[in-house]
């Protein structure tokens, strides 16, 4: 994301976008990995996250994640797809579209979306409204089917950096001064 030329807004957002994707990384490093870009287009892998595959009943503990930033984003939401479509009510079945996002709010971000994700995938989170819901067929499965849930994810406000606004093995850096 350096090379981008950070001159618009939404080029300065996405920057930062990239760089709190990869803080979420480093902070959970067994879960967050293989974190890529390409045109503006962010991937990683979550792990640790059990789900069911679509039309199976195979746990599946690891996703590949494809997060797009729509041309007008942050005025428009960004879009997470799974490359391999889980059983939930607010993923859809082929594209593996998740649909994180009742009302959108310019101040969500990747760190939202991935938090959104892991609770959708662990069942703790879940859209009824019809509009949301794209596997309908789902309300035949009973909680028994699912894998038991898996752990949240570490978030920048980790007790471990918000005492000294740095991650843990960073050394402090030097106080600069604002004029």
């Amino acid at each position: 994301m350096a090379d981008i030329p950070q001159t618009s807004p939404r080029e300065r957002r996405l920057v930062a976008e990239w760089d709190l994707l990869q803080s979420l990384a480093h902070l959970n490093p067994a879960r967050i990995g293989n974190l890529a870009v390409e045109d503006e287009v962010f991937s990683c892998t979550l792990h640790k996250t059990p789900a069911l595959r679509v039309g199976t009943k195979d746990v599946v503990t690891s996703h590949r994640l494809k997060i797009v930033f729509p041309l007008y984003y942050p005025s428009v939401p960004l879009e997470l797809y799974l490359k391999a479509p889980v059983a939930h009510p607010n993923v859809h079945p082929r594209t593996g579209f998740l649909c994180l996002w009742d009302k959108h709010q310019v101040s969500n971000n990747v760190e939202h979306a991935l938090h959104k994700t892991v609770a959708m995938l662990s069942r703790r989170l879940e859209n009824r409204n019809p509009v949301h819901v794209m596997q309908p067929d789902l309300q035949m499965l009973s909680d028994a089917d699912y894998p038991a849930p898996g752990e949240p994810l570490l978030g920048i406000a980790h007790p471990g950096i918000a005492a000294h606004g740095r991650l843990p093995d960073e050394p402090p850096a030097r106080r600069r001064r604002l004029s």
